[in-house]
């Protein structure tokens, strides 16, 4: 393991007991234990229908534009460039990348809460500190003297400047255009790896000239696995993660890789990728039918006999959840054990419990919990006929 040296660390960087660590967004790196491990690999789980994962993989580039990082970006999937050009950027002054007055249904929501913060409790719950849902702030770090957010947020509806882009140190590799005939695609992208980073001196035993700032590279790679990387053989891929990690372990770098593991059969393919990866997460959304099956085994058996179907649960937490957020491994670097995801304010002490939301501008993972008996915007019932219907029935027998 490397070992960095004091105010080494660039924008987007903090300093612990067990190395640097970058970020990605507020709530991941809360329950990453502090962020991305410079020298490690992230591997993101794709879901099978929506790409909420390519929407992590794009938090984490548009993080280091915004940082001066240097990005290394790999596709095969669609050109690279198209895929810089459609990265958020950094929410306006003012702004936390919440909903605002011109998205539907937002002021509703506000005079919601307005109600809910006047509405009249018991004395003995007043002063109850508020649940939170969602870590809100990732800190402030010192670069050159000046404080600057540990973790940007970033506004959806924004794309990244065109001269944000070209101002940016970044290399862009399209596997796409790679010949058929190359035996081991993998193998090429990892020279090319090996290459940026003895070039550009991120390697960690090698100091840069006088003069030049150690900067920390940022590796994104989509989809990889994926049938458009014309592998032959899958120990193409175990080599391939095998390298990188050993690679990065000694340098200022780190990656973070997604696979569509649901194309794969076999499930132990996808648990020897994972083992050779630092860290691994997943998104399994509530648009799929895996999900209803998901969202029915986490909920009680006297709140399954209530909602009914799977169908029928998970269209009551679609209303307030977009779908699961599960951690698979977390990282250990310099110590025998990750830390836990039950240390994170996110579980609420429990177990592995975490959901996401996307919004129009913004997208958080909360802690996942069970929504109110009868739901939100449903009156009581009672022997299965609304409070309303009942009036109607018994109004009808004057």
């Amino acid at each position: 393991m490397i070992s960095f040296p004091e105010n080494s660390h660039a924008a987007g960087e903090r300093d612990t007991f067990s190395g640097i660590y970058s970020s990605l967004i507020n709530n991941s790196t809360h329950i990453l234990g502090g962020g991305i491990p410079v020298g490690t690999v992230l591997l993101i789980r794709e879901d099978r229908y929506t790409e909420y994962s390519k929407l992590l993989l794009k938090y984490f580039l548009s993080q280091g534009i915004a940082s001066g990082h240097h990005i290394l970006f790999a596709s095969a999937e669609e050109r690279p460039s198209n895929f810089i050009k459609g990265l958020p950027w950094i929410a306006s002054s003012g702004s936390d990348g919440s909903e605002d007055a011109g998205d539907g249904g937002s002021g509703a929501n506000r005079l919601a809460e307005m109600l809910e913060d006047k509405m009249t409790i018991a004395w003995r719950y007043k002063k109850m500190k508020r649940f939170e849902s969602s870590v809100e702030d990732g800190g402030l770090v010192m670069h050159q003297g000046v404080e600057r957010p540990f973790c940007q947020v970033f506004d959806l509806t924004k794309l990244i400047p065109q001269s944000s882009i070209e101002s940016a140190p970044m290399t862009l590799v399209d596997a796409s255009m790679w010949d058929d005939e190359i035996e081991d695609p993998y193998h090429k992208l990892l020279s090319i790896i090996r290459q940026v980073i003895d070039e550009k001196y991120f390697r960690a035993s090698v100091s840069p000239p006088a003069g030049v700032e150690r900067n920390i590279m940022r590796i994104g790679i989509h989809s990889i696995a994926s049938s458009s990387w014309k592998s032959r053989t899958p120990h193409d891929l175990f080599r391939f993660f095998h390298a990188l990690r050993g690679l990065l372990r000694y340098s200022y770098s780190a990656a973070v890789i997604t696979i569509p593991a649901y194309i794969y059969d076999s499930p132990s393919f996808i648990r020897r990728v994972e083992h050779v990866s630092d860290a691994v997460i997943g998104l399994e959304s509530f648009a799929g039918s895996f999900s209803h099956a998901a969202i029915y085994a986490l909920t009680p058996s006297h709140v399954r006999t209530l909602k009914g179907s799977p169908e029928t649960v998970n269209s009551v937490y679609s209303a307030t959840y977009h779908g699961l957020f599960h951690v698979y491994k977390l990282p250990a670097i310099n110590s025998l054990i990750a830390p836990s995801a039950k240390l994170s304010v996110l579980s609420g002490g429990g177990g592995n419990n975490l959901g996401f939301k996307l919004r129009r501008k913004k997208f958080s993972i909360e802690t996942f919990h069970l929504p109110p008996e009868g739901g939100v915007n449903e009156r009581r019932t009672k022997d299965g006929i609304k409070s309303d219907e009942k009036d109607v029935v018994d109004r009808s027998e004057w």
